[in-house]
């Protein structure tokens, strides 16, 4: 199944700014610039998002490759970070509705304490998409990690 014709429009080249939600720290919010390159592959089964954004002035990068299925409303997903998810990946399965919004959720574990969770929502736009991330307690309370708007570059 190929990927929702909403999301393989966004294929191409994205600036934006990185919003970095740390609730528990002093600065609890940390802005930076971003940029994603997004393609289809496999024959437009998947689409892979490219990443970039700082944090303390040092560039992070992540990758996102969603793939399509036979059910036209459900994807699944891979997903790593260099910051969230360093030397692991998080497999992710979900849903992309009517106007190619795509939420998947994975989870992770964390050492002496049930495994959290992590949802990803991808909503695209005319000229623009947004990328969000949020982190999923064990008892299902979900908290902004992280949102992106981002535009089309140039470049």
């Amino acid at each position: 199944m190929s990927i929702h014709p909403r999301l393989a429009a966004i294929a191409g080249n994205w600036d934006g700014t990185n919003r970095l939600h740390l609730p528990w720290m002093p600065e609890p919010l940390h802005e930076s610039p971003s940029t994603a390159h997004i393609r289809e592959r496999v024959g437009g089964q998947c689409l892979e998002i490219e990443y970039t954004w700082e944090y303390k002035g040092k560039q992070k990068e992540g990758l996102l490759v969603l793939c399509g299925s036979p059910k036209v409303e459900t994807v699944s997903a891979l997903w790593t970070d260099s910051w969230h998810s360093a030397n692991a990946l998080m497999m992710c399965s979900g849903t992309v509705d009517e106007n190619g919004h795509v939420t998947v959720r994975g989870s992770y574990s964390v050492p002496d304490h049930p495994d959290w969770g992590w949802r990803t929502d991808i909503i695209p736009g005319e000229d623009s998409f947004e990328y969000v991330m949020y982190n999923v307690s064990p008892e299902g309370v979900e908290e902004l990690a992280v949102e992106t708007v981002f535009s089309r570059s140039g470049g």
